[in-house]
């Protein structure tokens, strides 16, 4: 193999060196330019992003801060209005709701003045606390009768009397308040004696008409009066009144109807929220509880809401105010801004405060600060001015906190490092901006669609390819056609051999006189003729397989009697093999009509096929011959006994020079032309050849001839 590489190199060197000359070297060198060129371009390319980018972090920083700084001037401009300088504050609820409320910026607002409890005028209703902060009290004529009704209340059970007492201390006192205290005792003795009917439309009287009345305690006759009107309802068995009433109670509870503190609001709201579980549960048949699941999921959503802004709050009373008033410059006589971020119980706090001017102008008088959602900023405020930034190429931008915790946007692990890094102003707000590339997108591979070297390159590479694939092709075909040519002497040179030696071996011994017997010379001679004859068919075989190479085979088609034809190839086969053992069986039909066939070259064909059926049957040599017809055909059948043909191979034994893996091992010499001048032959005369074979079993050949005559 290696001597035929070498052979079918050096046949093929001017074709190489061609290659080398006219496609390798000028690819190559074109190749290394362009590279460098598409490093400069890169280069280039990574400083115009990078500039991009960097432009693109500072717009993106300028659209956050312009935000918040507009929220700081607003509320400069607030910390100066007459109700915040005078603590009008139920004025300043009412400026806060024009200005800031709706600002979704703005998560929470406290009011800190100096020496007071801080207020929260968006989250409680300050101006209620104000407008009822006296007045708790009987007067003091009436505290014996209020004793005596406690005493029949509590002591002696009498419900009866204590509600007739009751009813004439309403008559006697003018304070609302009190006056709505002794209603709700006259409808706690009802519900008492059980007259819940009664008690019922006493509460719904207070909850009317005394909405910001409250118990001495602090709570509001309100609430406590809506909890015991659906207490009644629920032991009337009225359910769905029942349910109907806990759940407006739990809304107005979460809505912050009344100013509770965060203990009672925990109490109330977690006592509603199990007393309308326990109504779901309990199923009453008049109840189609689905209806208020829904609602109820929403509120139960609200409620863990206002228990994170209640501990929003109780973090910014506890911890960030005062951190707020150690960083209070006394000597400051106006609104001063400052930005203030902390992380406080897993929970960033980014605040925005101002002064409050005193009254004397000489101190401030406390703070005006608001809690800003970062929530908004991360989730409404950063992907429209994302989306609002300038830039020639697509980009990704993360937005993360200074401690690596991702805020906006993902890090992909295949990215690049980021073209930009970027911080606020006095980390306010304390993020990091890092913008990549977006996507699959590098420098190596931007714009390569629009770049003339990358293209010029992918030619070059794909010219080399075919070249280089061209060049092996042509040695693998070179270096097939000499195993093909040297297989073909070695079997022409077996195949001549063979019959010349026995021709001169037996040449030999009559003309040395040593053979006197006439018997025995006329075998000697026939053996010499029958060796010439094979040495003429093989002879004949080449010359004809080189003419059908060159496309001058010609045949001459005359009518002839297929089954004479076949029976006297048969004979004059079998004349040259007797001495092989030889058994043909004939089977020829007597209906076989005549047909314009070459004589000579279906002879060649039929003794070639005989030849073969002889030669691949080491032990069982015996052919049948069949000559029979059908409606449109002419059909010549050789059947042998030998080692047969795998059925991977059947399809390749036409072509030239091909010997089957079992013929090869059978040792039988042939320079594989054969079937190909049989084919051939056969297509010629406009017919086909079959062939159906088992291993070990045997093979059967079949001519196919069409029955027509031949166009004059």
């Amino acid at each position: 193999m290696l001597a035929n590489l070498k052979l079918a190199v050096k046949r093929q060197r001017k074709l190489i060196l061609i290659f080398f000359l006219t496609i390798f070297i000028p690819s190559i060198s074109l190749s290394v330019f362009g590279i460098r060129a598409i490093r400069n371009e890169r280069y280039h390319l990574a400083k115009q992003i990078e500039n991009e980018h960097r432009r693109a972090a500072q717009d993106l920083k300028s659209q956050i801060s312009s935000q918040l700084e507009e929220l700081g001037s607003l509320l400069e401009d607030l910390a100066q209005t007459d109700a915040l300088v005078q603590q009008d504050m139920s004025g300043v609820k009412d400026l806060l709701d024009d200005e800031i409320a709706r600002n979704s910026l703005v998560e929470q607002v406290f009011i800190a003045i100096n020496g007071q409890e801080p207020f929260f005028p968006l989250f409680q209703r300050v101006s209620y606390v104000l407008r009822t902060s006296s007045g708790l009290g009987p007067e003091a004529s009436l505290q014996e009768s209020l004793k005596r009704a406690h005493y029949y209340e509590f002591k002696e059970k009498n419900y009866k009397s204590a509600i007739s007492v009751y009813k004439g201390l309403i008559d006697r006192s003018k304070n609302i308040n009190f006056n709505a205290n002794m209603l709700a005792n006259v409808a706690r003795c009802l519900m008492k004696a059980g007259d819940y009917r009664e008690a019922i439309q006493i509460y719904k009287r207070i909850a009317g008409d005394f909405p910001e009345s409250f118990f001495s305690t602090g709570l509001p006759l309100a609430l406590i009066s809506r909890l015991q009107m659906a207490s009644g309802y629920r032991n009337l068995g009225e359910s769905q009144e029942a349910l109907n009433t806990y759940l407006d109670l739990y809304r107005d509870i979460l809505l912050m109807q009344w100013p509770l503190k965060e203990a009672q609001f925990k109490t109330y709201a977690s006592l509603v929220e199990e007393s309308i579980r326990d109504g779901f549960e309990e199923k009453q048949p008049e109840v189609q509880v689905e209806e208020y699941k829904k609602e109820y999921e929403q509120l139960k959503i609200l409620h863990r809401d206002k228990l994170d802004e209640w501990e929003v709050v109780e973090d910014i009373k506890k911890k960030i105010i005062p951190e707020l008033r150690s960083m209070q410059n006394p000597e400051a006589n106006r609104s001063s801004p400052i930005r203030y971020h902390e992380n406080l119980n897993s929970r960033d706090f980014l605040l925005w405060a101002v002064l409050i001017p005193g009254h004397s102008g000489d101190r401030p008088a406390g703070f005006l600060g608001v809690k800003i959602s970062e929530q908004y900023l991360i989730e409404e405020v950063m992907p429209a001015s994302i989306e609002k930034l300038p830039s020639n190429h697509s980009l990704d931008v993360v937005i993360s906190r200074l401690s690596g915790e991702i805020l906006l946007g993902e890090k992909k692990p295949s990215a690049e490092q980021a073209t930009t890094t970027a911080f606020f102003e006095d980390n306010f707000p304390p993020w990091r901006i890092e913008i990549f590339l977006s996507g699959e997108e590098t420098y190596g591979t931007l714009d390569l669609k629009r770049n003339f070297y990358f293209w010029t390159i992918i030619t070059l590479v794909l010219v080399l390819i075919s070249g280089a694939v061209l060049i092996s092709r042509t040695i693998a075909q070179e270096m097939a056609v000499l195993k093909l040519k040297a297989d073909f002497v070695s079997s022409v040179s077996h195949e001549f051999k063979s019959p010349l030696t026995s021709i001169k071996s037996l040449a030999e011994r009559l003309r040395d006189g040593k053979v006197k017997d006439a018997d025995r010379m006329n075998q000697y001679f026939s053996v010499i003729t029958q060796d010439a004859d094979r040495l003429t068919r093989l002879v004949k075989n080449i010359l004809d397989f080189s003419k059908i190479e060159e496309g001058k085979k010609e045949f001459e088609f005359v009518e002839a009697d297929i089954g004479k034809l076949v029976t006297q190839t048969i004979e004059d086969f079998q004349t040259e093999e007797i001495a092989k053992g030889l058994r043909i069986q004939t089977r020829i039909s007597e209906d076989i009509p005549h047909c314009e066939v070459d004589k000579d070259a279906l002879t060649q064909a039929l003794n070639n096929l005989l030849d073969n059926a002889l030669k691949f049957s080491p032990e069982r040599k015996e052919i049948e011959v069949t000559v029979r017809r059908d409606e449109t055909s002419v059909i010549i059948e050789v059947k042998d006994r030998g080692i047969g043909i795998p059925q991977n191979e059947q399809d390749r034994i036409f072509e030239k020079f091909y010997q089957g893996r079992n013929a090869v091992r059978q040792s039988s010499k042939g320079t594989g032309l054969g079937l190909t001048l049989v084919k051939h032959t056969v297509e010629a005369h406009k017919g086909r050849i079959e062939v159906e074979s088992q291993v070990g079993e045997g093979s059967s050949f079949s001519i196919i001839l069409p029955i027509r005559k031949r166009r004059k």
